[in-house]
């Protein structure tokens, strides 16, 4: 009987996260699943197709817009994210310029997973802020809090955990929304989780059993010497 965003509390996403990415890493099945999924949807990569009555002009656009998705390594950033979006339920993006880009256009979008989108630390009794995510009084999303560094990394020399605001302009989030009210997401198969532990259990007991069956070997030998049984009839 929980709102949305509390039945969806930092504990329980992240425990859920943590679930979901051991699945994947030990459940070929269910990583299976998810990069069937992925390839279906992300492809090769989107492609533009300009349709003004200008074809020159729509060519050269075209050109420009696959050289830029090549620098950026879109298709690649777009099926990682999506992945992010199954396997830990929502997936994130920062805007930025990247001054490593050649060419005039220097956009690019860094990934983010979700562990890293959080406020540590939220004012009590504040509203409009949930764990990551500030809105105004119209439910409009302000500004997101990311960490400077994931707080998973084995690099951190300092515990920062003083996390930067993003404007919402900046940052793309991509979650499904099934409540209303939902701000954050859990993983797409979140309620056949535990059939990974189940199917484990049931491949393990199959090969103990053959095991078993293989360890107990019997000699059957006959009481009477070669040939000297009576023939009988086939049946």
């Amino acid at each position: 009987r929980l709102d949305a965003d509390s039945s969806h509390s930092k504990a329980g996403r992240h425990k859920l996260i943590s679930r979901s990415r051991y699945e994947a890493d030990s459940n070929g099945y269910y990583d299976g699943t998810l990069a069937t999924h992925c390839n279906a949807v992300i492809g090769p990569g989107p492609k533009l197709r300009m349709l003004t009555k200008n074809k020159p002009f729509n060519q050269q656009i075209e050109r420009e817009f696959f050289t830029w998705a090549e620098r950026v390594q879109l298709a690649r950033k777009l099926w990682c994210m999506y992945h992010a979006y199954l396997m830990d339920g929502e997936t994130f993006a920062v805007m930025q310029t990247n001054p490593g880009l050649p060419g005039d256009v220097q956009l690019d979008f860094q990934p983010l997973e979700a562990e890293q989108v959080q406020t540590p630390y939220i004012p009590a009794m504040e509203k409009g802020h949930i764990d990551g995510i500030k809105f105004d009084q119209f439910n409009n999303v302000l500004y997101y809090d990311v960490l400077e560094e994931h707080p998973g990394s084995t690099n951190q020399i300092l515990n920062n955990l003083q996390p930067v605001p993003v404007p919402a302009r900046d940052m793309l989030h991509l979650f499904p929304l099934k409540r209303p009210g939902t701000h954050r997401g859990k993983p797409a198969m979140t309620s056949t989780l535990n059939l990974g532990a189940s199917s484990r259990r049931v491949r393990e007991a199959t090969v103990a059993k053959v095991e078993t069956q293989a360890d107990f070997t019997v000699l059957l030998k006959s009481l009477y010497p070669p040939n000297e049984l009576d023939d009988s009839e086939t049946m």
